[in-house]
This record gives C-alpha cells, sequence and structure tokens, in this order.
C-alpha cells in the first residue's frame, strides 16, 4: 500500500482522510489467501455517514444517476428513498449495504453504556472510496438535506451495513468493483421480468409517449419501475377494488402491486387482460392530473407553489422543467407535485370504469380528458383541505384511506348528476 500524504482533494476536503463513527459491533475477518487483508462489518446509523464520502467515489464504475439539475433519479434511488422515509427500521435488513475500500480501521472501542466507536481512514481515492452501494450512498446523503423535521427523526431510526475492506492491492480495485457490481441482488420485479410477466405491457406501451420512461429491471433506464406502474394498473381493477374497498394500501406497499398482477395472470378470464390495454390511457391520466394541479389549488385558495416537498418548495427553481413523459417528451411543468396527492385523485377514476370481468368489459362511461376538466377542482380541493385543515405533508395524503373515499365519491357524484 502506498504511504498516506497530506494532499488535497478539493478545496473541502485534505489526506489522509479520517472519520470517527459509533457502531453498535464491529467485526473482521482476514481474507483468505490475500496476506494483509482484511473484511469486516458494521451497522451505522444513516445519520452519521459523513458526506466527504462522496469525494471518493472514483472506485465505483457505477456512478448514480443525476438529471440536467443534479437531481438523483432512478428507480433505484426512489426505492431506497422510499424504505429511508417510511420503513426506517428495515434498512438494515432490506438493503446491501456499502462497500468501502480504506487504509485502515482502528480497533473497536467500547464506551460507557455498551456502544462502541470505530476510526476510518482512506488517503487515495483512486484505491480508497465506495466501490459498491454508490446509490444506497447518495441516496440517503439526498434523504438527508432534503428531509423535514418528520423525515429528520425517521432517518435517524435507520441503519446501513458497512463493510469495510483492508489491504486492497491496487490492480485488484477495477475488479472487486466490477465483480460487486455484477452480483447485485435481483429484485422481485426483476425475476418476473425474466419470466416475460411483462411482456403485454411492453407490446402495449411500445410506440406510446413515456414508453422508455419504464424500468422493467434493475439497472435499466427509466425513472418509473414496473412496480410503481402495476400500482397504476391495480387502481382500476375493480375486481379487487370496487367503491366500498380502495388501494390506499398501495400507496406503500407497492410490492402487494406485483403480487396481485402475478396472481391475476393465470386467472380465466383475468383482469390483467381488461387492464392492461388501457395502461397507455392511464399513465396519460396521471401526468394530466399533475400537470393540473397547481391551477385547481390556486382556484382552491393554495398557492401550490409553496406547499413544501421534503425541504423544496413545490414551485422552487430546482422544480422547473419536471418531465411528464407520458404526454410527450418534450411536455414539462414548473411544479413537483407529490404522489401523495395525485395517487387518491386517479384511483378515484375508477369510479369511471364499466367493468364486467366475465363479459371482458373495461370502458370509460366519460372520456377521460372531457371527464379531468370537469372533476379536478373538487378533487385538488380534497388535498387541500388535507393540507390546511389537517397540516398534513403530501406524502401522508397518499396513506389515507379518508382521502381515497373522498375523491372517488366526487367522481361518482359527478357521473350521478350528469348522466
Amino acid at each position: 500500500m502506498k504511504n498516506a500524504t497530506s494532499v488535497r482533494v478539493d478545496a473541502t476536503i485534505s489526506l489522509p482522510f479520517t472519520f470517527t463513527v459509533p457502531t453498535f459491533e464491529y467485526r473482521s475477518l482476514p481474507i483468505p489467501g490475500l496476506q494483509g487483508t482484511k473484511v469486516g462489518d458494521c451497522f451505522i446509523r444513516v445519520t452519521d455517514l459523513p458526506k466527504e464520502l462522496d469525494r471518493f467515489m472514483e472506485v465505483n464504475p457505477r456512478v448514480p444517476n443525476r438529471t440536467q439539475k443534479e437531481v438523483l433519479s432512478g428507480p433505484v434511488v426512489k426505492g431506497i428513498r422510499k424504505t429511508l422515509l417510511e420503513y426506517p427500521e428495515d434498512m438494515a435488513i432490506k438493503n446491501q449495504g456499502i462497500y468501502l475500500l480504506v487504509e485502515n480501521v482502528s480497533d473497536f472501542k467500547r464506551e460507557a453504556g455498551g456502544d462502541g466507536k470505530i476510526s476510518i481512514t482512506l488517503t487515495d481515492p483512486n484505491r480508497h472510496g465506495i466501490v459498491n452501494g454508490g446509490h444506497t450512498y447518495s441516496a440517503i446523503i439526498d434523504a438527508i438535506e432534503n428531509a423535514d423535521e418528520m423525515e429528520t427523526k425517521a432517518l435517524e431510526r435507520a441503519f446501513v451495513r458497512v463493510h469495510l475492506l483492508q489491504g486492497i492491492d491496487d490492480s485488484k480495485v477495477a475488479e472487486i468493483a466490477e465483480g460487486l457490481n455484477r452480483s447485485k441482488q435481483v429484485d422481485d420485479p426483476s425475476l418476473a421480468n425474466l419470466k416475460d410477466h411483462f411482456k403485454k405491457i411492453q407490446q402495449v406501451m411500445a410506440g406510446k409517449p413515456g414508453e422508455q420512461a419504464i424500468a422493467y429491471h434493475q439497472g435499466d433506464e427509466g425513472d418509473f419501475y414496473i412496480s410503481e406502474i402495476l400500482v397504476f394498473l391495480e387502481m382500476f381493477n375493480r375486481e379487487r377494488f370496487e367503491g366500498k374497498k380502495h388501494p390506499h394500501n398501495l400507496y406503500s406497499r407497492t410490492k402487494s402491486a406485483l403480487e396481485f398482477y402475478q396472481s391475476d395472470l393465470d386467472k380465466q378470464p383475468s383482469p390483467t387482460d381488461l387492464l392492461i390495454p388501457k395502461l397507455p390511457e392511464i399513465l396519460e391520466l396521471y401526468d394530466m392530473i399533475k400537470q393540473a394541479t397547481p391551477a385547481a389549488a390556486k382556484k382552491c385558495g393554495l398557492d401550490y407553489g409553496r406547499v413544501k416537498i421534503g425541504k423544496e418548495r413545490a414551485g422552487s427553481q430546482t422544480n422547473k422543467g419536471i418531465p411528464l413523459p407520458f404526454l410527450g417528451s418534450n411536455t414539462t411543468m414548473n411544479h413537483q407535485v407529490s404522489d401523495g396527492w395525485v395517487y387518491p385523485m386517479l384511483a378515484a377514476f375508477r369510479a369511471n370504469v364499466l367493468w364486467d370481468l366475465q363479459q371482458k368489459k373495461f370502458e370509460w362511461v366519460v372520456p377521460l380528458k372531457k371527464l379531468l376538466p370537469a372533476v379536478i377542482e373538487d378533487l385538488v380541493q380534497v388535498c387541500v383541505t388535507e393540507h390546511n385543515e389537517n397540516r398534513l405533508a403530501p406524502d401522508k395524503v397518499g396513506k389515507r384511506e379518508s382521502t381515497y373515499v373522498q375523491c372517488f365519491d366526487k367522481i361518482r357524484l359527478y357521473l350521478l348528476e350528469n348522466r
């Protein structure tokens, strides 16, 4: 290994870089066959990870995707962020963790009360740093920087597993990075994709707006993971969600949508045969609702641009040019509209569905482009009321069954009065 020298990576960090973190336990073992090497494991609270590790990403061949405005993007990051903020205690078991090549790890020191700490040193960005888990690390830092008070409390309950590798020869760094990134655990949607379970969806979306926005497996391009698309489909499954039963749980349990979808595939007749052909229209409606929300909120007396989405206001400069891929590749808007508002409004449109599984019938009672302008203000008013009177953050609105009930009833009432 090279000797540590005092050099500068940039204006904010000098080398060698050492940081100390608390941890419950740390265990290390020698790596068989590689003299002088060790690998150690520990769990670190995500809020204790130093931001300076962002300067040590050169050893990782898979740099997290960012938009032109430097915003993290992609379904992997979105899934990690969801776990961090909604199921923080699950982070330690759902995520494979961060693999860190280091110069040295100090002996684990137990402190009063049973907890302990370790000190970690990195000396050379070309040999040390995050060799795997860059998406995890970047999603964690992004979540911390944009968290509101409630989200900060959630993040303090989240731990990530950190694997520390010492003494690795320079020549093996690239091989380790390649091997770790290829050994990524395959998730359920990726396995389903291997079985061609999404082939009909791909065929229906071929040539349609937003076709390239859907990611069908881990590592695929696209900002909408297939599990989200299945949630949109399931919102219109009147076989499972009739007027008295609403899909509010799907907002935080997207995996359920995959389970529902797979269980329906082999049924005869199958609900998926009715739902999938309507997907392009459902996705178009999703973007139409987002596009119409700010103006409708203004008519309801709310300046939507001032609503906080995380730490940013919905209409902040960083939210200019938000893409609406399902309305066309060049269509954008200048507000960030939370799915916590969009989901209840979108699900409400299944009240506009004539459904008969035995007769293989799925028809819109009123064309969507005619119905949306007629009801959007009433739907948005439901969300505005939750925001104003119940002081609910946008993501909390999407979890409340009462929000889905009210939105569904708004469309059902409109249809009763105008048919």
